[in-house]
């Protein structure tokens, strides 16, 4: 029964996943057709998450239906791989962007000169898919290894130190992949509080409707992504943690945490155009939104996309 619902609901991500993150490509190739650096970061994001759902969550279901020898299986440590390279490379990117619309704020001028410039562009996304890569080669080369998880459901990182020097690169790994990034999202959302709240107090007596509706909508963006990552990846990471330790947590709970962490594939779409008002637009425009947007239509604007025109 357990692993009958577990199935189920790895498919359900599959689906939906996939299918929001299509129609975010879609909008940004052949609606959009302007390739900004978020654009080209959310994209990325897309893409790697359907690459994610349909690879490595359809691996997960293949080797939990007993389809293959669970301890020796190359499919199962290709969905390790591929689904702790994505995973810290989509935090990288979540951190870099929020860093972009901090920068595109606070330094307007830095931003224009510097973050358009092709190279920028790729070179940005190159470190987070190196950063990701790093961090999800280095057990293949002897430092720790992938194994069974906690639960026994999947694999996973040697959360049970079967390895001598699994506990060093857990720690690196919890340092470098979970709380760094969380500083970084931390720092930068309290930065671009600070900013907002001084351009309209500089602005108090000549307000720009534009400007303000821009900062907002980078405000409310970097505030759902810190929380959702918070959410997300903070049981996961501290049930594991707390078994390094040897302190013992029902299996239910680690299944529970590893597949409320897995609601990435869904939440990185979400946050980052789907609770976007001008990402909405865009949204409209497809037949197969116009009943769902049909009680809260959105005037369009043609300088505002996915709230990054300006930026």
């Amino acid at each position: 029964m357990e692993e009958a619902l577990y199935t189920i609901y790895i498919l359900l991500l599959i689906i939906i996943s996939t299918l929001l993150n299509l129609i975010i490509s879609y909008v940004i190739i052949y609606k959009i057709k302007t390739f900004e650096i978020t654009h080209l970061f959310i994209l990325s994001i897309s893409i790697s998450d359907m690459v994610h759902a349909v690879i490595g969550l359809v691996s997960e279901i293949y080797i939990l239906q007993n389809l293959t020898v669970f301890d020796k299986s190359y499919i199962c440590f290709e969905a390790s791989f591929l689904t702790y390279f994505i995973s810290v490379s989509n935090i990288v990117h979540t951190v870099i962007i929020s860093v972009i619309r901090l920068i595109a704020l606070k330094w307007p001028i830095y931003y224009f000169n510097n973050c358009k410039k092709l190279r920028y562009k790729m070179g940005s996304l190159f470190f987070c898919y190196f950063y990701g890569l790093l961090w999800a080669l280095f057990p293949l080369l002897g430092w720790s290894k992938y194994e069974k998880d906690l639960d026994g459901m999947r694999c996973s990182l040697d959360w049970n130190l079967t390895k001598y020097n699994s506990f060093t690169y857990l720690m690196f790994t919890f340092t470098f992949c979970y709380i760094m990034p969380a500083i970084f999202l931390f720092l930068s959302l309290k930065v671009i509080h600070q900013t907002v709240d001084y351009h309209r107090s500089f602005r108090e007596n000549c307000p720009n409707q534009l400007i303000e509706i821009l900062e907002k909508s980078y405000l409310n963006v970097l505030t759902c992504s810190a929380v959702a990552y918070f959410v997300v990846w903070t049981p996961y990471s501290v049930v594991s943690v707390l078994s390094i330790f040897q302190i013992k947590i029902p299996s239910f709970v680690i299944t529970f945490c590893a597949l409320f962490a897995k609601l990435t594939t869904v939440l990185n779409a979400l946050v980052n155009c789907y609770f976007n008002k001008s990402f909405q637009v865009h949204l409209y425009k497809l037949k197969i939104f116009e009943y769902f947007l049909k009680g809260n239509k959105i005037e369009h604007n043609p300088n505002s996309i996915t709230g990054e025109a300006h930026a």
